[in-house]
């Protein structure tokens, strides 16, 4: 059952019943902890705006917001359960509560927020004591655009996608257009500033930016999903484009991998979203046309175009050294003014596909703004490595897979095909089809050509054998990079060490394999728990060809009332009825302090998990590469209470 959380929302008081959990949003009165800023938008634009385009502001608002204060607790990629959805019960003041209350609206409001968010939605909206005019939430700036008549309102993040569109309507269509950013982060904005600047360059009208800032006290900033931003995203555009009288807004977003037929189990969840699904933007186009009582449109141009394709497109209107100042990497706060992307999230790696794959030059996407190269950067294991190598497979599986293989595997197109406007389902598959079997193409010629590019430094030893282009290869001609076949030494051994005469403590001794250098690492009481159990399991798995120890959850639950009776462990408070909660939270805090020795990072895994979808602990090393030197479980605890 998914977990329940009540959002108050502007001056609404709480409710009687304490023991629900809730969540305060104020973008007005007397305590605001959410900030709404429109930039660069003139007085006289918005001289008659619409008491309902204020609250639909609000509304996305406080959605997103509250989306990043309600942690969805572990996220499985297996198990979409009740610890990943949500359930939200918002209620908000607004201008109009009879519009905003009715089927029409409530309705697409609920049904398109839930599958994009894969949440549950509940909204009760009450009148609002003196609401404050739009006039609070604008700035307007010294760069407000008086009287521009836009053609067109695209959404602009500053990535490769909106890139191309902002490209096609300004530069190749010649129209005057409005693109709407959100200001995320400053590092971002400045980036978006500098490469609109550029792009003004190359157009015969100036496209008029407005930035909009969304922002929250830093406490309510728990999760990191945030699955609900195009719905901010598409309702800051939809209110510029009434302000600009238009009836219509444009997201530019690549297909390929926007409609996530084939991401992998390793970036579903906060990382897989539906952003431009048409589902979503159908949904979208449906709510906004009802709270307006007429047709209003949200649409995708890009539907058939992989990220390759838009890169292609940019270069040929003549503009591909705007390539380089376009931003697509997730970590932001990563980033440096040379090394502007990370190279291992799935932006970063579809991103450097595509412009490979095209022949971009490094004056149009430069190799050192990439922390990791895609194709002989060291990948370390974890997430991002095995997100790569699932990427990789699963493109080689469409490029080579039957054309009815790929409707039977993939069944996510049956949804998607229903939903695509102006073409018959079979018309729609079929392009679907093509879409995704080009991604694949392009995807292998950039790794086909790498090999040729680079198979004097791979015949030499001369590449990380973690790197794309020895984790491509089939398995049968990769060189193991687990410790398969090294003689049965202790890798890792827990033993005693002697601290002068008088203290004794237990040892993590790291004694080598070419993986992990040497380390020595005290243990101490609460780190000794998922160490005994790592280094005494006799349980190995194989994950996409690497070698780990495990342990499942329900055996580690076992120890640790086995540790309870033996009075090796005390509890209390809610640890003492909720073993299981218990259990996470020694984990996260024995990895974060296992990992304070950035030698023995990515050494301890919990991405996995067995047939019957439990959860596995485990440890990077195979069993024969794990040691215990004292002899029982009396003698370790002694070792560390003594």
């Amino acid at each position: 059952m998914a977990r329940e959380r009540v959002v108050l929302c502007g001056n609404l008081t709480r409710p009687e019943d304490k023991t629900r959990r809730t969540v305060g949003l104020q973008l007005w009165g007397k305590a605001p902890n959410v900030t709404l800023k429109i930039s660069d938008i003139s007085s006289r634009m918005v001289a008659n705006i619409p008491p309902v385009l204020v609250d639909l502001l609000e509304i996305a608002s406080y959605v997103y917001c509250a989306d990043q204060a309600t942690t969805r607790g572990e996220n499985d990629a297996d198990d979409h359960g009740a610890k990943w959805r949500r359930r939200f019960r918002f209620r908000i003041p607004v201008r109009a509560p009879e519009l905003w209350s009715s089927d029409a609206v409530l309705t697409p409001l609920c049904d398109t927020l839930g599958f994009l968010s894969d949440d549950e939605y509940e909204f009760n909206f009450e009148k609002a004591v003196n609401p404050p005019e739009l006039l609070q939430y604008l700035d307007f700036g010294a760069d407000g655009a008086t009287g521009f008549k836009a053609e067109e309102v695209v959404l602009f993040s500053g990535g490769i996608d909106s890139l191309g569109g902002a490209v096609r309507e300004a530069v190749v269509e010649k129209r005057k257009v409005a693109l709407v950013s959100h200001r995320s982060a400053p590092k971002i904005f400045s980036r978006q500033k500098s490469l609109l600047q550029t792009l003004g360059e190359f157009c015969a009208t100036k496209p008029f930016h407005v930035p909009v800032w969304v922002y929250k006290e830093k406490k309510l900033g728990r999760e990191f999903s945030q699955r609900t931003r195009s719905f901010l995203y598409a309702s800051l555009a939809v209110v510029v484009a009434r302000i600009l009288i238009l009836w219509r807004v444009r997201f530019y977003d690549s297909w390929s991998v926007s409609i996530n037929l084939s991401f992998p189990a390793q970036i579903v969840g906060s990382r897989a979203t539906r952003t431009t699904h048409p589902q979503v933007l159908n949904g979208f186009s449906q709510l906004f046309g009802s709270l307006f009582q007429r047709s209003f449109t949200v649409e995708n141009p890009f539907i058939w175009k992989t990220r390759a394709d838009v890169v292609q497109s940019i270069r040929e209107a003549g503009c591909g050294r705007l390539l380089k100042n376009s931003v697509s990497c997730t970590r932001v706060f990563e980033m440096t003014n040379i090394k502007t992307h990370c190279g291992t999230c799935s932006q970063c790696i579809d991103r450097r596909f595509a412009t490979l794959s095209t022949g971009c030059s490094d004056d149009e996407d430069p190799e050192e703004m990439y922390e990791v190269d895609l194709l002989k950067g060291a990948r370390q294991p974890g997430e991002s490595r095995t997100m790569l190598e699932s990427y990789v497979r699963t493109a080689k599986r469409i490029k080579d897979m039957p054309d009815m293989s790929f409707f039977s595997e993939f069944g996510e197109v049956n949804r998607v095909t229903r939903n695509i406007k102006g073409y018959t389902v079979d018309e729609a598959a079929s392009n679907i089809l093509d879409l995704y079997k080009r991604h694949a193409a392009q995807i292998f010629g950039v790794i086909t050509k790498g090999m040729q590019d680079y198979a004097e430094e791979i015949n030499g030893g001369k590449v990380p054998d973690s790197c794309l282009l020895i984790l491509a290869l089939e398995e049968k001609y990769k060189r193991q990079l687990t410790s398969e076949g090294m003689p049965p030494i202790p890798v890792l051994a827990l033993d005693e060490i002697k601290d002068g005469e008088a203290n004794r403590n237990l040892l993590a001794r790291i004694v080598g394999s070419g993986r992990y250098v040497l380390v020595n690492k005290k243990i101490g009481p609460r780190q000794l728990f998922f160490t005994y159990l790592l280094f005494g399991s006799p349980r190995a798995l194989n994950f996409d060809g690497e070698h780990i120890t495990v342990v499942s959850k329900d055996d580690v639950i076992q120890e640790l009332q086995k540790w309870r009776t033996e009075g090796y462990l005390q509890f209390s408070g809610k640890d003492q009825g909720e073993p299981a909660y218990r259990v996470q939270k020694m984990w996260g805090e024995f990895v974060r302090q296992i990992e304070k020795e950035k030698n023995l990072k990515n050494l301890l895994t919990d991405d996995h998990k067995d047939k019957d979808k439990k959860r596995l602990y485990g440890i990077r090393l195979q069993p024969n590469e794990t040691q215990i030197l004292i002899p029982s479980l009396p003698a370790l605890f002694k070792m560390v209470s003594g």
